[in-house]
């Protein structure tokens, strides 16, 4: 029974980790549908560029100069809704009304997908790029996230954002391998997820599941579901700031907290529109994912009980030694070379997706957030 036990864990967590990567790969040499070069439009849409804030006074006026000065060959607006500032964020914003910059304040907190919602209503753009406060464009990423869009069948395009820090964070680590994830999608068209802090949609294909939720990457696999394509350009770059791993935690709980409804609400609405395809991917890389920590677990445990035979009790050191590095990485994580910390910053954000998922079963979502 261990035997069955061990395998039936090591093979879920294999899954998501080495087989669907390696599926994807065969995908992207057999079956490519989009490459990495697009033809500029004839006619550039209109676009609009929703930023949610709250107390946001920090980097809200460089952030606003910042898409002042982007590259766009179309018309562009750019609409900051404020979830209940209580400091300067506001009057800073107001400040831009002369460059055509608009305000939406609420005077309490509804949370950011609430807000996003309300912005896509004030929005004149056939294309809305979202962003964060804290973000920052390169000059060509608003027009290399609308590019995309001169082939019909898209209908989401996720960007790329980088780490503008130095060190390297639990999530910036990850994140380099997510971003090799999103490209072997891509060529498919079957990006699972889009960044919060650089992407965009077709206005027209803007669906959340309820008029209160309005998220990255709810918006983007909905997109999928109405049967547009989501797709990846590396070119549209972000740069944000990472936090430290304790902010990084806390973020990551919240994202996990409120991502999984999603993703239960989202397989079953691949279902009922016949997406089994889109089901499966949501299943694999998503839910498995986040239960990577409960299974990777469990396979220990098995492992353990059957380390009296030879082959096992190898698998058995080797496992124990991953979670060896992840102790010593947490108690010397500025004496580690970085590369050896990967099993400590993967055993922190499935802590934290353990957490923001008992949250959720526990009927305490975290819907608001907060900067600091």
């Amino acid at each position: 029974m261990n035997l069955v036990f061990f395998w039936t864990v090591l093979g879920l967590f294999l899954l998501s980790w080495l087989v669907y990567p390696l599926l994807l790969v065969g995908i992207s040499v057999f079956f490519r549908k989009y490459s990495d070069s697009w033809r500029e439009p004839d006619e550039w849409p209109s676009v609009s560029i929703l930023v949610a804030a709250r107390n946001e006074e920090k980097t809200i006026a460089a952030r606003i100069r910042n898409l002042l000065e982007q590259d766009y060959p179309g018309h562009f607006e750019i609409l900051i809704g404020s979830d209940g500032s209580d400091d300067g964020t506001e009057s800073i914003v107001n400040s831009f009304r002369e460059n055509g910059v608009v305000l939406y304040a609420s005077r309490e907190r509804v949370g950011k997908p609430s807000i996003v919602q309300i912005l896509k209503d004030m929005s004149s753009g056939k294309i809305l790029v979202f962003s964060d406060a804290d973000t920052v464009f390169t000059p060509q990423t608003v027009k290399e996230l609308v590019i995309p869009y001169t082939d019909p069948s898209v209908g989401c395009v996720d960007g790329s954002r980088r780490n503008s820090l130095a060190d390297d964070t639990c999530e910036s680590m990850y994140w380099k391998y997510e971003t090799t994830i999103k490209k072997l999608s891509s060529c498919a068209g079957a990006v699972v997820g889009a960044t919060g802090a650089v992407f965009s949609v077709r206005k027209k294909v803007f669906k959340p599941l309820t008029p209160k939720r309005a998220d990255d990457f709810e918006l983007s696999v909905m997109t999928r579901i109405q049967g547009y394509s989501c797709v990846f350009n590396s070119k549209a770059l972000a740069a944000e700031p990472s936090p430290d791993d304790r902010s990084q935690y806390r973020r990551i709980v919240r994202i996990a907290s409120w991502m999984f409804k999603s993703c239960i609400l989202l397989m079953g609405q691949a279902v009922k529109n016949r997406r089994y395809l889109l089901f499966l991917q949501l299943f694999v890389h998503k839910i498995l994912r986040w239960f990577s920590g409960l299974l990777f677990a469990s396979a220990t445990i098995f492992a353990g009980f059957l380390s009296g035979e030879r082959f096992y009790s190898i698998l058995f050191l080797l496992i124990c030694l991953f979670n060896l590095l992840a102790f010593i990485g947490f108690l010397l994580k500025r004496h580690f070379p970085s590369k050896l910390l990967f099993p400590y910053y993967f055993w922190l954000m499935n802590i934290a997706a353990s957490d923001g998922i008992l949250r959720t079963l526990s009927g305490h979502p975290i819907e608001t957030w907060d900067n600091k």
